[in-house]
Order: structure tokens, then C-alpha cells, then sequence
């Protein structure tokens, strides 16, 4: 049963259990922003003497969200929207930080994993792991944020190695780790006299398109330099040309990653030559369910059968009530 408490921690070092005061709790990620919001309202009445003592909530504060002794979440107070009886608040974990701060770094001919290190401590960004990836960093980025760098490097691994990477905070420290899949059976408890149920097994509203405008059934590989137009690596599906069309894309990569120019082209078009579904779901809430993660599903009436990775999730709860909204894609 879902017993969640959020805890108010001053610049001071001050620290206040506020759960009492907050309605409309939700939190929210995604896999292509890197970091985790939450939002929540809070009663304020200046009137009112025993409230007034309690309006302290200020942009910088950090807010920490447990269930049940377990982090939820951990970051600082970005936004706070004020009204006569009540203030809105908007937090970010401490991936706000990459997201928002740019900088201008030179990397020559550094590991991937060592080049981000530099950037996190640059910015005072806790790393809780970052895998040993060898891929040789040699570029100059100017007017980027830290995240957008990160994800940059990450993407050369991938199309290096072929190995897929998870970018996520947790504990309020970054972790960079090689994708495996994480297959959840989320429970839902309403009360500790009722027996839990899986949230999978009483599905709310679903929506469902299929669609091709992401396919791309053949791969080009050029040379990154400006004054060749040269073709390193050409790998299409014929069939599905002859299906849908000739849906193309380029890849561009530098002198170092010729050589594996095939195996790259290999890895997008595997990646990206298929029909993209766009799933969207409500079912019941559980703090399983995260970006990244895999859930079984099996309703006939909409196609929907075997492993789907969650894209996005928004949790809300109100009313001691926990309710998820998902967007899912086949895996």
C-alpha cells in the first residue's frame, strides 16, 4: 500500500515533513528528456495562524519523495506559481542541472566514459555508475548543454559498439549503464486489508496509431568531411521498399569509424526499419513503472500482445488514489 511522504529540505539545513499540506502529487519521465518533474499543490492561508507558519516554501528549497521509507524522488524546487489559498510547485531532479547549464569542451581523443566524468564533476553532478565505454571522444562542442553533449557521446558508442546504453538519475546521482531489459510485474494495494492485483490485469482507457512515418528502410553512410560527398555504406531492405517504399536516411561519421561504417548502418536499420506504434495507456499507479522499463501486456481487441518498453509516465495521486498514464512502443 502506497504511504507516501514529502519532505521539505532548506538551504539551511532545516528539514519538515509537509505531506499533510500537499494535494495533486505527480512526478513524470521520459526517455527523451533525461531527469524526472514533480508537481504538487500546497494549502497557503497568510489568515490563517497555524498555516501562515507553514507557508515557507521557496524556489532553491529541496523537495525529497518516499514511499514507504523507499526514494521516489530527490531534487530542487524550480518553479513555485502562487494564488490566494494555495501555491503550485514544480521540482526537477538534479538532472536539471545538464539540462539547463551550456558549456564549450574539448574532448581529444578521450574515452567516452571519462569524458562525461569530467562533465558531470564540472558541475557538481553526483555519478552513482557510468560503464567503462572505449570509444575515442575527438570533438569540440560549443553552445551545448550537458546533456545534449552526454547524449551525443553515448550516441557514437552506440553506433560504434552496437550496444545500446540507459540514461537515468537515481538517488539524486547519474547512471549510465548498458540497456538490458527490465521486465516489472507491478501490484496495485488500495488498502492493507486487500489483497494487491496487477496493474496489468485491469487496463483503463487505451489508445492506439500505427504509423510509418519514422520507418526508414534504407541506410546510407557518408563521410562526415565537408568537402567529400563520398558513399562509405549502403544497406536496404528491398522487401520493405517494395511494401512501403523507399524511406532513406544518411548517417554521417568521421575517418576514425569508416571501417565499421556496414556494421553501423547494420544497427539503424534494424533500428529504425519497422511500422512505430504510438500506445497510450491508464492503469493502476505503481512506482515500478518508470521510462526504460518493459511490461507485458495482452489485449486482443487492440492488437496488443507480449513485451512493450514505457516512453514516457506520468503518476498521479490524489485522494490516496494512484494512477499511471503510459506511453508504450513493441519491443
Amino acid at each position: 500500500m502506497d504511504k507516501y511522504n514529502i519532505i521539505l529540505i532548506k538551504n539551511t539545513g532545516m528539514s519538515y515533513n509537509i505531506t499533510k499540506m500537499v494535494g495533486a502529487l505527480s512526478w513524470s519521465d521520459d526517455l527523451e528528456t533525461l531527469g524526472t518533474k514533480l508537481n504538487f499543490d500546497i494549502a497557503r492561508n497568510l489568515d490563517d495562524k497555524y498555516l501562515a507558519n507553514y507557508d515557507i516554501i521557496n524556489v532553491g528549497d529541496k523537495i525529497l519523495l518516499n514511499n514507504n521509507s523507499e526514494e521516489i524522488f530527490r531534487g530542487i524546487i524550480t518553479n513555485v506559481s502562487y494564488a490566494k489559498n494555495s501555491k503550485s510547485i514544480s521540482c526537477f531532479d538534479y538532472a536539471f542541472y545538464l539540462n539547463q547549464s551550456k558549456t564549450v569542451s574539448q574532448f581529444y581523443k578521450i574515452s567516452a566514459d571519462k569524458a562525461i566524468s569530467e562533465l558531470c564533476a564540472k558541475f557538481n553532478v553526483p555519478i552513482g555508475k557510468i560503464e567503462s565505454m572505449n570509444t575515442k571522444i575527438n570533438k569540440i562542442y560549443k553552445e551545448n548543454t550537458i546533456a545534449e553533449i552526454i547524449k551525443d557521446i553515448i550516441q557514437q558508442v552506440e553506433r560504434e559498439s552496437g550496444i545500446k546504453y540507459r540514461l537515468e538519475m537515481r538517488n539524486g546521482k547519474l547512471y549510465i549503464i548498458k540497456y538490458y531489459e527490465i521486465t516489472i510485474n507491478p501490484v496495485f494495494q488500495q488498502s492493507e486489508k486487500l489483497n494487491g492485483i496487477n496493474s496489468l490485469s485491469a487496463l483503463g482507457d487505451i489508445s492506439k496509431e500505427e504509423n510509418i512515418q519514422e520507418m526508414r528502410n534504407s541506410i546510407l553512410v557518408a563521410s562526415d568531411d565537408e568537402k567529400s560527398s563520398k558513399i562509405i555504406a549502403t544497406v536496404k531492405d528491398q522487401s520493405s521498399i517494395e511494401t512501403y517504399g523507399l524511406l532513406q536516411d544518411v548517417i554521417n561519421v568521421d575517418k576514425k569509424n569508416e571501417s565499421q561504417a556496414k556494421q553501423i548502418a547494420n544497427n539503424k536499420l534494424k533500428e529504425l526499419n519497422r511500422i512505430s506504434e504510438d500506445i497510450n495507456i491508464e492503469v493502476l499507479g505503481n512506482d515500478a513503472f518508470r521510462a526504460g522499463r518493459i511490461i507485458v501486456i495482452n489485449n486482443p481487441a487492440y492488437k496488443l500482445s507480449g513485451k512493450y518498453l514505457i516512453q514516457s509516465v506520468t503518476h498521479n495521486y490524489t485522494n490516496s488514489i494512484h494512477r499511471c498514464s503510459l506511453t508504450v512502443k513493441g519491443v
